[in-house]
């Protein structure tokens, strides 16, 4: 198979073949953080409805810096693109491959220490591993088992079927 060259010299241009694009300073980025955020069209898998992503909605903004800082070609790309705010607001939620994370807190060590809190958390009291009860195999935390109700009819005992 002979070698054709991509426009910008690459052999391979797929995001997993790349090291990450990250810029040298976060404050450099300078894209919206409201209203609609379109994708260039190598990050949007070859549909159009995947282009355009509403950043007033936290999961479509998520879902967009996702593909923007796993997919971007270049620096210049991520800068016009990702709002610094809303980056650092969302850095803990966003799943990105393992590679792209530590390229990105290596080289903004200030990601790292990010941390995602809801209004309200101070107010909270901290758990305390010993005040927790014992586990119960795959149950869930926070929630009573189904208390079954058993009737009397006809002076029998019954118990509704589940």
């Amino acid at each position: 198979m002979s070698y054709v060259a991509t426009r910008d010299g690459r052999r391979n241009r797929r995001a997993a073949h790349r090291a990450p694009a990250v810029p040298d300073r976060i404050d450099d980025l300078h894209g919206n953080s409201l209203g609609v955020l379109e994708v260039p069209h190598h990050m949007a898998c070859g549909h159009a409805g995947r282009r355009r992503y509403d950043l007033e909605d936290p999961t479509q903004l998520r879902h967009a810096y996702e593909r923007v800082l796993c997919e971007a070609a270049g620096c210049g790309e991520v800068a016009d693109l990702i709002n610094p705010a809303a980056l650092r607001r969302v850095w803990r939620d966003l799943h990105l491959p393992s590679p792209v994370r530590e390229a990105w807190e290596s080289r903004h060590p200030s990601l790292r220490r990010t941390v995602n809190r809801t209004p309200g958390d101070e107010a909270r009291p901290a758990r305390v591993a010993g005040n927790q009860p014992a586990a119960r195999g795959f149950g869930r935390r926070g929630r009573s088992p189904i208390a079954r109700r058993t009737t009397l009819r006809d002076g029998l005992m019954v118990r509704p079927v589940i």
